[in-house]
């Protein structure tokens, strides 16, 4: 009976240890940089926002420029990561063209 105590609670500890790096890399894409077609940069990564099962749902970027203009909401599951940076399959005509959303603060 010991024995099996132990073993599950290594087995839950492994799978906690195992979310939590799960969803790691997609808390360190807050502050990278989201870049559209051709390379231009639209903005930088504001916020991750997550399911209830610890996965990426939504990215907020915050555009490149005006300080006051709210950020847009992406899917994370287009984005896409090219070197250090995030591409996005939209054009800065499309990106701008999108609404802001209301953010509370962290």
């Amino acid at each position: 009976m010991n024995r099996t105590k132990i073993l599950v609670g290594a087995l839950v500890a492994f799978a906690l240890a195992g979310a939590a790096h799960a969803q790691a890399p997609a808390s360190s894409l807050e502050g990278m940089i989201v870049r559209g077609q051709g390379g231009v940069v639209l903005g930088y990564v504001e916020r991750v926002t997550y399911r209830e099962n610890g996965t990426p749902a939504q990215v907020l970027v915050r555009p490149k420029g005006p300080p006051g203009a709210g950020p847009r909401s992406l899917a994370y599951s287009a984005l896409r990561k090219e070197g250090g940076d995030l591409s996005a399959p939209l054009t800065q005509a499309e990106f701008n063209a999108m609404p802001a959303v209301n953010v509370a603060p962290k």
